[in-house]
């Protein structure tokens, strides 16, 4: 028996209450854990209030209505599961890296119709069981039992299990949960393995606004410190990156001075700061971060790479990094996007284009590794 759409509705009115109703601090939870979140150094405060506006703005009952609607109209009528005794059961293994990161995931397996569980992770405990208890009380029948540990959790034997980490973890990850009980023999796996994201800048967007363009640009380098899969860490741009720098020093003080990084520079990203100084490369600082046009630097952590290339290199990287790629963005809004992707980006199925300026605040229904969450939880 398929959910109608007055399930749906009900489904996503419930939701949304839990979301509203933990943004406003029903029981004092948001407020007791985002200070322990902070005070435990866990995450910067400023890191988590740019988690929680972007929640506010994004997670809304017509965005989540938009999202199974665009399924809706990619996958057989009749599918969407419905209330009942048989909800299928959703493992969710929340990485660490971002506060509140397994948010999607949470959203997705609750609007699908799945019954939640969820391994939290150690790096970020208190904020998603705040709102997971406010859930509970909305959604009872949706909501199973979470933990920071799998051995914590019930022997539920899920039907399906998402979790994001390493590709060379994925199967040790799967033999681990198989030995727990906590997924059947048959279950389906969805790990997310993308680790950063790149931009490609014409000519064009720099002759438009170049304090705003480098606004953005530090924003989505720098905003959680460059640690999730949509933090751009390298930039292919018609100009140099000594025809920029100033302008993104400039925009990188501005942002440093209001969201203060938890550490100034790792031992590591100072050695190699020293090391290209030595080799007349250039380099600079950007925060906590270094950019520099060393391209053999590409993938190492806290340094950003800016190429001088054009749209062959973007397709040339985008195939070399493979699945560690996460997006491509653009300076451009969404609904020129397709417009300035045309041609030979949006043809290469390893690009996924978005706008530059939603990179560190993306849509509630974005696809991460290209894989419409929701879709997956839908198809039986």
């Amino acid at each position: 028996m398929s959910a109608s759409p007055d399930q749906i509705s009900e489904r996503i009115a419930r939701i949304c209450d839990g979301v509203d109703a933990w943004l406003n601090n029903e029981d004092g939870i948001l407020d007791i854990t985002v200070d322990r979140t902070a005070t435990e150094g866990l995450f910067p405060r400023h890191d988590v209030m740019h988690m929680l506006k972007q929640v506010s703005i994004t997670l809304t009952p017509q965005a989540l209505q938009d999202w199974v609607d665009r399924v809706d109209r990619g996958t057989s009528a009749g599918t969407m599961p419905s209330l009942t005794s048989q909800m299928p059961r959703v493992l969710c293994l929340h990485a660490g890296n971002l506060p509140l990161v397994g948010l999607q995931d949470i959203i997705a397996t609750l609007l699908s119709g799945a019954v939640y569980y969820g391994k939290l992770s150690r790096r970020d405990p208190w904020l998603a069981d705040g709102l997971l208890r406010l859930l509970r009380k909305r959604l009872p029948d949706q909501l199973g039992g979470w933990a920071s540990r799998l051995e914590e959790l019930e022997k539920v034997g899920a039907e399906k299990v998402l979790f994001a980490g390493a590709e060379s973890s994925v199967e040790e990850v799967k033999q681990r949960i198989h030995e727990l009980g906590l997924a059947s023999d048959q279950a389906h796996f969805l790990p997310r393995t993308a680790r950063f994201s790149m931009a490609w800048l014409d000519e064009e967007d720099f002759q438009s606004d170049s304090v705003r363009l480098s606004k953005h640009l530090i924003e989505a380098m720098l905003r959680y410190e460059g640690r999730g899969c949509r933090s751009l860490a390298v930039v292919v741009a018609r100009r140099s990156l000594s025809e920029v720098a100033g302008s993104l020093a400039d925009a990188a003080e501005v942002f440093v001075r209001r969201n203060r990084p938890s550490h100034y520079r790792k031992p590591g990203v100072s050695y190699w700061r020293s090391y290209l100084r030595s080799t007349g490369k250039e380099v600079y600082d950007i925060g906590s971060q270094i950019i520099t046009d060393d391209h053999d630097l590409m993938g190492t952590e806290d340094v950003i790479c800016w190429l001088t290339g054009n749209r062959e290199d973007v397709v040339r990287l985008a195939r070399q990094f493979g699945p560690q790629l996460q997006q491509v963005y653009m300076y451009a809004g969404r609904e020129t996007l397709s417009r300035k992707g045309a041609g030979l980006l949006s043809d290469v199925p390893e690009i996924r284009l978005e706008p530059l300026s939603e990179a560190q605040s993306p849509p509630i229904g974005w696809q991460p590794d290209g894989i419409d969450v929701l879709a997956w939880l839908w198809d039986p």
